[in-house]
């Protein structure tokens, strides 16, 4: 977007570009044009296929209008191998990338996030408001403001769920006790159309009106525009730069054919691993252990005393719905994040069989009226690390990626204790009890907000596993790194808009090189 702004850039995307199936994407587009009174039940579960298990340590795969297509391997995850638990599917092929399954949320960095980084929160904040010229925000006014800034007015979410609506009321009610305690509470902000909604219940699922902002939007207008020049179906290997330009070496996923393009510049925005990857091979760094930072992910089940009507009798919009912060410090940088999402069909599908049926489906019926599902996030630095390491490969290809993590004790982490004693102590205020022994860790790589392996350092452009402001490493001139993988930090809250303002900012300074 912000080379576009400038007439004169002549802009190539090289791209694998997987795309939805084209017999979903016609059920899609017909559901989009019609009422969900008009659908048919065998269109609406042929897309909305629920998530499938992964492994007992992580959250289940998303799905997207019934298809794995973001997550489907064209080649480029050929060579690389997890290990110790951490996740192999974290390079996307398609066309949008992950944020065709991502979960919209549109929070920035806090400005006590940038203490140590070489640019501040002042610095990246123009960023922010370009990026929300084209993505839409919905979300409200509230707490959260004071340390994460809104930017623009958002759009009202649509309805929320009972529980939402208890939840806020006990906040507002306690907010100065639990203020005190570190603990804030707001609505979710998320990138979706809000004023359009009308609650069909298949937001975890893909929304049939596409309300829900994917790239993949951006790019339709773009390349609609004539602003952007679109080459699918082609898997970068590496860059060389010269005095002059940058050839990239891209392999047709259809042919095998390795294709060689030349241009004055190039921005690799691959995601975290498949920039730092394509990097790693250019440069000829094999055999070194590259440290990366990862926000881990962990999971706490809440129950309330107070029960809600039975959410299986009502649609709601099912994307996340309100947060809590949890504070350590007085300027916003060691915290913790925690989204609250209300009843889907998963955590229905996710009951015991013996609760859902017969005469202990009683007890089933109570868990879904009081049970509330967080999804959590520490900072980087109260994390463990994921590492990278690589082996040439031959025939042009990308190289061979070992990616390794360590294990995370949830009973160990000290930042982490910290929150569940915080969560313990608001739990009569906000009616949301933490069930403390089935609060778990997902494996390594597995919360997909993880980068920083080469990040933005304050020190002499082009040292060893750092960046200039540019995302330029290892001498390079022309080749700048765009994505988490120059984050200098991940934090506890979610990094896209962040990774979004960031990447602008290097495009609206690459612009005048």
């Amino acid at each position: 977007m912000a080379l576009a702004e400038d007439p004169a850039q002549d802009i190539l995307v090289v791209d694998i570009g997987t795309r939805l199936e084209a017999d979903a994407e016609e059920v899609v587009e017909e559901l989009g044009r019609s009422q969900p009174e008009h659908w048919s039940t065998d269109q609406v579960r042929m897309i909305s296929r629920q998530p499938v298990p992964t492994s007992r340590r992580a959250l289940p795969e998303k799905r997207v209008y019934g298809s794995d297509f973001p997550f489907r391997d064209e080649g480029q995850l050929r060579g690389l191998s997890a290990v110790a638990g951490a996740n192999r599917s974290v390079v996307s092929s398609a066309y949008g990338g992950f944020s065709n399954v991502w979960g919209s949320q549109l929070m920035p960095y806090s400005e006590g996030t940038f203490s140590d980084w070489p640019f501040s929160l002042a610095d990246l904040t123009p960023h922010y408001r370009k990026i929300l010229d084209h993505v839409p925000l919905t979300g409200g006014v509230d707490d959260l403001a004071e340390t994460f800034p809104l930017f623009r007015e958002p759009q009202p979410l649509p309805s929320l769920a009972p529980r939402t609506r208890q939840v806020l009321g006990n906040y507002d009610r306690f907010r100065t006790r639990l203020r005190h305690d570190g603990v804030t509470v707001g609505k979710a902000r998320l990138a979706m159309q809000g004023e359009q909604c009308v609650r069909c219940g298949l937001c975890m699922t893909g929304c049939p009106y596409r309300l829900i902002y994917s790239s993949a939007q951006t790019f339709d207008d773009l390349i609609g525009k004539g602003r952007v020049k679109y080459l699918p179906g082609l898997l970068v290997a590496r860059v060389e730069e010269s005095e002059t330009g940058v050839r990239v070496f891209a392999r047709e996923t259809a042919s095998g054919r390795v294709q060689e393009l030349d241009a004055d510049r190039v921005l690799l925005a691959a995601g975290a691993l498949g920039s730092t990857r394509i990097a790693v091979n250019s440069l000829g760094w094999f055999g070194e252990r590259v440290e990366l930072a990862e926000s881990i992910q962990f999971t706490v089940p809440m129950v309330s005393r107070r029960r809600t009507p039975d959410p299986r009798a009502d649609t709601e919009m099912t994307l996340n719905q309100f947060n809590m912060v949890v504070q350590m410090d007085d300027i916003g940088r060691d915290l913790a994040q925690i989204h609250f999402y209300p009843y889907n069909p998963a955590i229905g599908e996710a009951l015991p069989q013996s609760l859902t049926s017969g005469p202990a489906s009683v007890i089933g019926d109570e868990a879904v009226r009081r049970a509330t599902v967080g999804l959590g996030y520490l900072p980087s630095w109260a994390s463990p690390k994921l590492f990278f390491r690589a082996l040439p490969a031959t025939g042009g290809e990308l190289p061979e990626v070992q990616l390794s993590g360590v294990r995370d004790n949830v009973r160990r982490n000290g930042m982490l204790r910290q929150v569940v004693r915080r969560l313990v102590k608001s739990a009569p205020f906000l009616d949301l009890w933490p069930v403390v022994p089935m609060i778990s860790c997902s494996a390594p790589g597995k919360s997909y907000h993880w980068g920083s392996s080469f990040p933005h350092s304050r020190g002499v452009k082009g040292s060893r596993y750092t960046s200039d402001v540019l995302g330029r490493i290892g001498g390079w001139q022309r080749v700048h790194l765009v994505d988490a993988s120059v984050l200098p930090s991940v934090a506890a809250t979610t990094f896209t808009f962040t990774i979004m303002a960031n990447a602008h900012r290097i495009g609206s300074e690459v612009r005048g090189l």
